[in-house]
């Protein structure tokens, strides 16, 4: 793929806006995904008015030609499709219609290509739905018919692609993740674009359906062991279940967000005068014993509770290497979690100090 800034160092400055829109702002596709741009190979010569778009439909990456005429500069480009029966037959009624922004070209608009290149996407989903329905009797056919007799899902939300022997469904599941960024802030950085789940079944392979999580949701949710679909099962039946499966998959993260709040709290009350900082997932606290000053620093997981939290203390004044001092302890028991901290602590004092002290009581400093 050719990146941003040598490749839009070829193009024309006349057609150059286009493309910088295309880079920064299109997205398409069910998991909206941006579009990647190619050369087109042996065009070195024509490299300033064609390239080639790069387009997410389905598992597939449709590639498609756009081509400038720098003779006439305020002129709609021209397509050359990777499928060549696409758009073959179509008369200027049916590109009117399906394309507006094709016939309304305005050239002073950056994102007129941008535009055009959406409602031909539009167009291509439509081609390959009636390819679909082409043969009323196959599995496949009948399974998209079915399932968008479901209420959960709409033409909007299944991309269909057909070859010469398989078919593919690409199916968004309504996956409700609407409270997930409040638990797992990470940032635009860590969470581009938005939480997607996919599904891509095949046909007439289609026992083995695919998950598609969007990064953050892979990050969330780890690895999801989806249940086979048994060929007599039927799809309007699976995308349901699946889609029931993640929403109380979020659910249960949601309940343990919960347990694990209220035991930060239960923690920040006690030792209010103790806490040097806290967040929805971490606490630090400053005690003393008997001259000892050490941080007790609580950090607990996204798998919380199956995963206990991980306990850190750390000597305020005790260095190795340049370093506070700090040890890790091993799983702690709720139900005596004082007494167990005590415990540790008694035990890190020694290696910090090497003196024995018996009957220490916890104590905020």
């Amino acid at each position: 793929m050719a990146t941003e800034n040598n490749f839009l160092s070829d193009i024309s400055p006349m057609f150059r806006p286009y493309v910088e829109n295309i880079f920064h702002d299109l997205k398409l596709g069910l998991c909206k995904s941006k579009v990647d741009l190619e050369r087109i190979s042996n065009s070195s010569t024509n490299s300033e008015t064609q390239f080639r778009l790069v387009l997410p439909y389905c598992s597939k990456k449709l590639k498609w030609d756009v081509i400038f005429d720098p003779s006439t500069p305020w002129f709609a480009p021209d397509f050359r499709f990777d499928d060549d029966s696409f758009l073959s037959n179509a008369d200027e009624e049916l590109l009117t219609k399906g394309v507006p922004s094709l016939s309304k070209w305005n050239a002073s608009d950056p994102k007129s290509l941008s535009e055009v290149i959406y409602e031909l996407v539009n167009m291509y989903k439509i081609y390959q739905v009636k390819k679909l329905n082409e043969d009323e009797n196959s599995r496949a056919s009948f399974e998209y018919s079915a399932l968008l007799g479901n209420a959960l899902t709409t033409e909007q939300d299944v991309e269909v692609w057909v070859g010469g022997h398989v078919v593919e469904f690409f199916i968004k599941l309504k996956v409700n993740t609407s409270r997930l960024p409040e638990l797992y802030n990470d940032g635009i950085d860590q969470n581009p674009g938005i939480d997607t789940a996919l599904l891509l079944v095949r046909y007439p392979h289609s026992t083995n359906a695919e998950l598609i999580l969007s990064p953050f949701l892979t990050k969330v949710l780890g690895n999801i062991s989806l249940p086979m679909m048994h060929q007599s099962g039927v799809l309007m039946d699976y995308v349901p279940m699946v889609t029931n499966i993640l929403n109380n998959k979020i659910q249960d993260l949601l309940n343990n967000d919960k347990i694990k709040r209220e035991l930060l709290a239960q923690l920040i009350v006690k030792y209010e005068g103790a806490i040097l900082e806290h967040d929805a997932n971490s606490a630090a606290f400053l005690f003393e014993m008997n001259d000892f000053h050490w941080i007790l620093q609580i950090d607990i997981g996204i798998n919380f509770p199956e995963k206990p939290p991980v306990l850190t203390l750390r000597s305020v004044y005790h260095c190795s290497k340049g370093k506070p001092k700090f040890k890790n302890l091993p799983s702690c028991p709720y139900n005596n979690f004082e007494r167990y901290i005590e415990q540790q602590v008694e035990i890190f004092k020694n290696e910090c100090k090497g003196v024995i002290q018996t009957h220490q009581v916890l104590n905020p400093e």
